[in-house]
């Protein structure tokens, strides 16, 4: 069977050709376009058997591209993606048949389930090869491979600038999704997760290395030492200087009697 990907986000395309595990469906055909009228092309030249596209394109939108397949008589399945709750497109994907309808961001084991229900009425069964564990049909395993990408990622690169967009991008997600996904798998949000990171990577360079204050709290991402030794204080309950006298244990008193004495 083939499927067609229209989306004019280039991240979005990616996320679900890495997320979604097509091959294990019965899709044996994955075709991606750009726009509304890429799509067109392809559905002109040769059969698909189901669409999942965006709403919202610049040259033609989705639904202008289902009432195309319409009009010409076309039989493919089309599940909309979009990222507005939007009650006029739901109204009108209706009345133009669409098969299903979603809202990102994507959540690709949701999605499968939506593909499993398509096959079904196209008159194909989904069959799950028999060697494939439980974890990797539920898409656990595709999940945690992509927050141990990301925690690497982290890991390596704590004296440089994060972004939860730059971190969605490595693994071909939508930031929102990632965040969600990655609270789910740690128990922590993305955020929190990347600050202590830092000032565990800090608690060690101020052990075992003899590099002024500054420059500890350059090499773990912060520019700004007074924000730094700010939240250092905040979270380890005593000032960078401190702990590097006296190490954690004798921080752990400083935290609960107060600073050393002056």
């Amino acid at each position: 069977m083939t499927i067609l990907l229209v989306d004019d986000e280039r991240q979005v395309l990616d996320g679900i050709l890495h997320g979604v595990h097509f091959k294990a469906l019965g899709l044996d055909r994955v075709l991606t376009a750009r726009s509304g009228e890429e799509a067109k092309e392809i559905l002109t030249r040769q059969r698909v058997d189901i669409l999942i596209t965006d709403i919202e394109m610049a040259d033609l939108s989705g639904l202008g591209l289902l009432e195309w397949i319409r009009d010409t008589g076309k039989k493919t399945l089309t599940i909309f993606c979009t990222a507005f709750r939007n009650f006029d497109y739901a109204r009108k994907a209706v009345e133009l048949h669409a098969f299903d309808y979603f809202l990102k961001p994507v959540r690709y084991a949701e999605l499968e389930e939506k593909l499993k229900k398509a096959m079904r009425t196209l008159g194909v069964e989904y069959r799950a090869p028999a060697e494939e564990p439980p974890e990797q049909a539920s898409g656990g395993r595709r999940v945690r491979s992509a927050v141990q990408t990301v925690c690497q990622y982290i890991g390596e690169h704590l004296d440089e600038e994060l972004t939860r967009s730059q971190l969605a991008g490595l693994v071909y997600m939508n930031p929102d999704y990632l965040g969600s996904l990655f609270k789910e798998e740690t128990g922590v949000s993305l955020t929190m997760y990347i600050q202590q990171r830092r000032l565990d990577q800090a608690k060690m360079l101020l052990r075992e290395t003899e590099l002024p204050v500054g420059k500890v709290a350059e090499a773990v991402g912060y520019g700004n030492i007074s924000y730094f030794s700010k939240l250092f204080r905040q979270k380890v309950g005593c000032q960078p200087g401190e702990y590097r006298r006296y190490g954690e244990n004798r921080a752990e008193d400083i935290a609960e009697h107060g600073h050393e004495d002056a």
